[in-house]
């Protein structure tokens, strides 16, 4: 198999302005196809720096992934320092012109602008940019892959999918590396361990657990043939599911919420939200999910006790006697908002985020999370641990999951 590195071009990556993440995705989608990649370097917007750099990955890589320089300004020099290098001539791309033009429709933008970032070196193949206007190059020279792709993260992931595709078709690996991750939530690193701990033995496919921000990651990566290499982590999958169950919510890059909202459309049901502890934090998680304008229909951030009382009619006299955090209130919360929208489901969640408000029955973390629907509730006591940001997190994690369970008909 060829060996690979990749390059970062951007003073601001040296001087900590930016937070390189794109080498990160381009090393995801290298070793995918089982490529090795030696070695990453970060230069600066130098020419003779950049030369330098790029000369060195020649002699002893295969594959040269360089990322950024390759916008509309005079520090983006990264087409012309490596042409100089291949030797090749820049010349205008009339399709690229006039694509950039498109993009800028509704723009006065200078010509030399769209100039710029349509010189493309000759005998080059290029990447087509979904979202900006700089496309990406791929230039064979002397049995060396060169590919240049832009520094703006959103673009450069875009672009990707691509990437692969031409490198698959290129290499013809024998063997690719391929992870799945498994989400967990509602059960701590330890005992997603002691539950799995054999396949996490396995050479091939591995198992390897990330403990993440209030879930548990299970990461299968296993290297086969392309044609094989699929139905070796299914197998491994399978087997952990039979052992973790439903405490599995997702794979891979799917939220929580993308989970959830994807059941309330599916099933088309409609949702509300009473909120105080919370801030509003789970309607914000909701609609964020494509579609879900059908189902969600309001949330209320009813923060204060005469909130509580108004706006949701939680009797004043219970808040005198069981206080804003308790069981009953959380309750009346979730019923309060649902009669308002006349929704299937309803959520009320209340509790004390700290690091100030807490006492020894009610300590700081305790929150109550109520669901209400027309054949009855539940709610359920927590105690979360961390800062009021992180309490706050965790409080709509559960709650999306209780949802989330009670919407698959899951013991909760």
């Amino acid at each position: 198999m060829p060996t690979s590195e990749i390059i970062c071009v951007g003073t601001e990556l040296l001087l900590g302005d930016v937070i390189d993440t794109n080498s990160a995705c381009v090393g995801k989608m290298l070793s995918s196809l089982g490529v090795d990649i030696f070695y990453k370097s970060t230069v600066g917007d130098n020419p003779d720096r950049i030369k330098k750099v790029v000369d060195h990955a020649l002699k002893r890589s295969d594959i040269v992934i360089i990322c950024g320089g390759l916008g509309p300004t005079e520090d983006d020099i990264t087409k012309q320092v490596v042409s100089e290098v291949l030797k090749k001539k820049l010349v205008v791309d009339r399709d690229v012109v006039q694509k950039i033009k498109e993009k800028f429709i509704n723009r006065v933008v200078a010509n030399k602008t769209i100039l710029k970032q349509a010189m493309i070196p000759t005998s080059a193949k290029i990447i087509p940019n979904p979202i900006g206007t700089a496309p990406g190059i791929i230039l064979e020279d002397k049995g060396k892959i060169v590919i240049l792709l832009p520094g703006v993260p959103e673009e450069l992931r875009a672009m990707i999918p691509q990437v692969e595709d031409y490198l698959l078709k290129t290499i013809k690996p024998r063997v690719v590396i391929k992870s799945r991750v498994l989400r967990v939530l509602g059960m701590g690193e330890s005992d997603v361990n002691n539950k799995i701990s054999s396949f996490m033995a396995g050479e091939n496919p591995t198992v390897a657990l990330l403990a993440k921000k209030g879930e548990v990651h299970i990461r299968i990566t296993a290297k086969f043939p392309p044609e094989k290499v699929d139905s070796e982590i299914f197998k491994t999958e399978k087997a952990i599911r039979d052992k973790i169950g439903s405490y599995i919510f997702g794979v891979d890059d799917e939220t929580l919420e993308q989970v959830v909202g994807k059941l309330l459309i599916q099933k088309n049901l409609t949702i509300s939200l009473a909120e105080s502890c919370s801030g509003g934090l789970v309607s914000h998680r909701l609609t964020n999910v494509s579609g879900i304008s059908k189902c969600y229909l309001c949330g209320i951030v009813s923060y204060s006790n005469q909130a509580k009382a108004e706006l949701l009619g939680v009797p004043e006299e219970l808040i005198r006697e069981k206080g804003a955090v308790s069981p009953e209130v959380a309750r009346e919360m979730a019923r309060g908002v649902r009669k308002i929208t006349g929704t299937d489901i309803s959520l009320g969640i209340t509790g004390i985020a700290g690091p100030t408000g807490g006492t020894k029955e009610k300590p700081v973390g305790l929150v109550y999370i109520a669901l209400s629907t027309q054949e009855g509730e539940i709610c359920r006591r927590y105690v979360f641990s961390g800062d009021r940001e992180s309490i706050k997190w965790k409080a709509s994690q559960t709650a999306l999951d209780l949802l989330r369970r009670h919407l698959l008909s899951i013991d909760s």
